[in-house]
């Protein structure tokens, strides 16, 4: 009866969806789309509120401390959210301080260089990395999906890239533009116009085939294979929020990817629109776990 209760009465305020990365890349972007959506489902104002860095976990600690009403919702990466655990020593958190709630999209991750790196392909890459080992590759965050996307590439390529990392995709791709670096691993919003535009090289995309939505950048899959890696936005709760309001949110996400200003974003972002129910996204994130700790293991990252 308490359940049904929440249900019915949430929500009564605004609502804070708390952005994992910085301003700027796909997660963002897509959390703002969405949360228009949401607030018009929902009837309250829903608010993007960003908490870059470390690896996406100050924001995720945050939400896990948060009052377990629906009130304070994680918008991250699910695929950093599932390289945290065997990644960091200790955690201000446990993974299961935090209930899945919904999924709301999937886009492969994308390789730039910058134009005097003088590389248009993977293979390029490859055999320049080779004749001078330690090339610059920047990130989003140490410990994202952009990272260790790069390192999976280095790794599976037999190659040595000396990482960067920084607090979001906007930020990285900005060291790229004014040469600081050679290369970056980034979300496709952060370097996609820039691509466009000649100002950066697309090396490919982190996936084993190309995106219909980018026919003209290759995937590294086609190159070096095992690669793949990807954006999956998705929304998380505190442990302890009533299964009704979790439900409620997971049928309102729904309808906001189902959305056609939603759709747009997702397509002019190479994205896929994702919908499960809270018990299917656990399950898909446990099995992540479980694929990136391989990769965390072989790379010999370890944080504190």
């Amino acid at each position: 009866m308490c359940g049904s209760a929440a249900a019915q009465t949430y929500p009564t305020k605004p609502v804070r969806l708390v952005v994992a990365f910085a301003t700027g890349g796909a997660t963002d972007t897509f959390s703002r789309v969405t949360a228009i959506e949401l607030t018009r489902s929902l009837g309250q104002q829903v608010v993007v509120e960003n908490r870059p860095g470390a690896g996406t976990t100050i924001a995720a600690e945050y939400v896990a401390k948060s009052a377990p009403d629906g009130y304070t919702l994680l918008f991250t990466d699910m695929s950093t959210h599932a390289i945290t655990p065997s990644l960091y020593a200790r955690l201000g958190y446990s993974p299961r301080d935090l209930a899945a709630v919904a999924p709301v999209s999937s886009s492969p991750l994308i390789m730039v260089a910058h134009p005097s790196v003088g590389v248009k392909s993977a293979k390029e890459l490859i055999a320049l990395a080779k004749r001078r080992p330690g090339i610059t590759c920047g990130n989003s965050g140490v410990g994202t999906v952009t990272h260790m996307a790069a390192e999976k590439f280095r790794m599976r390529a037999g190659i040595q890239l000396e990482s960067v990392n920084y607090k979001g995709g906007a930020t990285s791709t900005v060291s790229l533009l004014t040469g600081e670096l050679s290369l970056i691993v980034t979300t496709i919003p952060a370097a996609i116009e820039y691509v466009r535009a000649g100002r950066l090289v697309a090396i490919g995309l982190t996936a084993e085939k190309r995106a219909a939505a980018l026919p003209d950048v290759p995937a590294l899959g086609a190159t070096v294979k095992g690669v793949d890696a990807a954006v999956i936005a998705a929304v998380f709760a505190p442990a302890a929020t009533p299964r009704s309001v979790v439900e409620r949110l997971n049928g309102d996400f729904a309808k906001a990817v189902d959305a056609p200003k939603s759709r747009e974003i997702f397509a002019a972002n190479a994205a896929e629109a994702i919908k499960l129910t809270p018990d299917a996204m656990q399950q898909a994130l446990e099995q992540d776990m479980k694929t990136w700790a391989e990769v965390v293991k072989a790379t010999g990252v370890r944080l504190k």
